[in-house]
């Protein structure tokens, strides 16, 4: 990597001090990451080396994995219809009945492209976002910030839910509220670690918006994605270190207390709190050259536009997987966007993940001809070939109970070799041999007698017998 001149840099230095100071003026992590650009050659030899690498990485996945895929295939899953169920709660609720929109935690913020301030959200993305995929699937929705997302997380929820009751006919209408906390929502101790802070921002929510109020957290449980980063580049492991203290207090047993005390209180017909385990194991995705850091900003602590784009897709596709399946091993890459089940086209829940019983209506207008012609088609092939299996059985089974004409033993025969008892032959021929013997019987008319146990030879018309030791042959004429 060439070295820069010294006026380049101080125009570097510049521009990040103040976008910086403009920004976020408070935070003492990037205050001292800008004291170490211009101070510390080895860092900024590091982090040049990091923002060169995340921007070759970012041009290389948008080439070879553009996201423009996810509004493309999401319109195409199928006829959105509008399915009217009989309740008018949280286990019914559809995309398309969410109308206020909200999100608060560091997570829910990005870092734009190399250089900008790391506090933009994702109403100001232009790559697909949780609320892009909502609005076009039909919700009409209208966006809540907190003011400033270095509050704490129980103060950015005081914030969204004080803007909210604002709204005129707010209890009315489906709110989905948005958790993305990470270790820097939360203190380096015990009362306050990140699991505390949203159970905190989660009961103020509750006392300010009980009514149809759908509550998303993503339980960050794990910091893979941000150990890989630390191995991957020395710029991000420099500027992670003093979040180590904080992801000690990162406890995953606070957040499965956490998880149960939802679970008995925060789960109700009209005020449901649903915890995704999208980053309790989670990780960056490997590529040839190493981990891909290019979904990460140049902080290594927030995501990049296209990081949280894919973070948006995956809470998208984990909303409307059964709980049971979702994911808890998170990578961010470009996955398969997943459509609503047709057979239970709602938000999952612990209820409708269960069991999804409902009886809705379908506007008459929204009624659809192909999926009725389909639906004929189908049942028509299946009676033809039920008839067709039915034909087969009936002509087999009056085939087989059709009965054989059976001539008599012997009448179709030009000769019978049998192996008789030699007393038998000597009654009849004089032969005195006790070994079996072979008899050879030549027909020209007449049927042979019915009794050859008996040996009944005497209905016969005539017989030679020729003595060839062991055997005897009787030769009938």
């Amino acid at each position: 990597m060439g070295q820069l001149n010294s006026s380049l840099l101080n125009l570097l230095i510049l521009f990040i001090s103040s976008t910086w100071c403009q920004h976020i003026r408070n935070d003492d992590f990037l205050t001292r990451t800008e004291e170490k650009l211009t101070t510390d050659r080895d860092f900024y030899d590091q982090w040049m080396e990091l923002i060169t690498l995340q921007n070759s990485q970012l041009e290389e996945q948008q080439t070879d994995y553009p996201l423009d895929y996810v509004l493309t295939d999401l319109a195409q899953c199928g006829p959105r219809k509008t399915a009217v169920p009989a309740l008018n709660d949280v286990h019914h609720l559809q995309a398309n009945s969410i109308k206020i929109y909200g999100e608060l935690g560091q997570l829910s913020s990005y870092c734009p492209r190399i250089l900008g301030p790391c506090n933009l959200r994702s109403s100001e993305m232009s790559l697909p976002s949780l609320p892009s995929m909502l609005q076009l699937r039909g919700a009409q929705l209208q966006k809540i910030e907190s003011n400033q997302l270095d509050e704490s997380l129980a103060d950015q929820a005081r914030d969204i839910g004080e803007n909210i009751r604002r709204i005129e006919g707010f209890e009315n209408e489906w709110k989905m509220i948005v958790i993305l906390a990470t270790i820097q929502d939360g203190k380096a101790s015990e009362t306050g670690q990140t699991a505390v802070e949203v159970l905190a921002a989660i009961e103020e929510l509750g006392k300010l918006i009980p009514e149809k109020t759908f509550i998303v957290v993503l339980r960050s449980s794990g910091s893979g994605i941000w150990r890989d980063a630390s191995h991957q580049s020395l710029a991000c492991k420099s500027q992670l270190a003093q979040w180590k203290v904080h992801n000690k207090f990162n406890y995953n047993s606070v957040w499965d207390q956490v998880e149960i005390i939802v679970e008995k209180n925060y789960q109700k017909p009209q005020f449901h709190v649903e915890v995704l385990p999208l980053l309790k194991d989670p990780g960056l995705t490997n590529l040839p050259d190493g981990v891909d850091l290019s979904v990460l900003g140049y902080d290594c602590a927030h995501f990049s536009e296209r990081g949280l784009s894919l973070l948006h897709l995956a809470v998208w596709n984990s909303l409307f997987t059964r709980n049971s399946a979702r994911e808890s091993q998170y990578r961010p890459t470009a996955s398969q966007v997943l459509c609503p089940d047709p057979t239970c086209p709602f938000i999952r829940t612990p209820s409708n993940s269960d069991m999804c019983i409902w009886t809705g209506t379908m506007p008459d207008d929204e009624f659809y001809w192909v999926d009725y012609l389909i639906f004929i088609g189908i049942w028509v092939l299946l009676m033809v070939l039920l008839v067709i299996i039915f034909y087969c059985i009936c002509v087999t089974r009056r085939v087989a109970s059709e009965k054989t004409p059976t001539k008599a033993f012997g009448a179709s025969f030009r000769s019978l070799c049998l192996l008789v008892d030699t007393g038998a032959l000597d009654s009849v021929a004089g032969a005195d041999n006790d070994e079996l013997s072979v008899l050879d019987v030549s027909l020209d008319t007449g049927v042979f007698s019915s009794s050859l146990a008996g040996l009944e030879l005497n209905e016969l018309v005539s017989f030679d017998v020729e003595d060839t030791g062991h055997l005897k042959i009787i030769e009938l004429v």
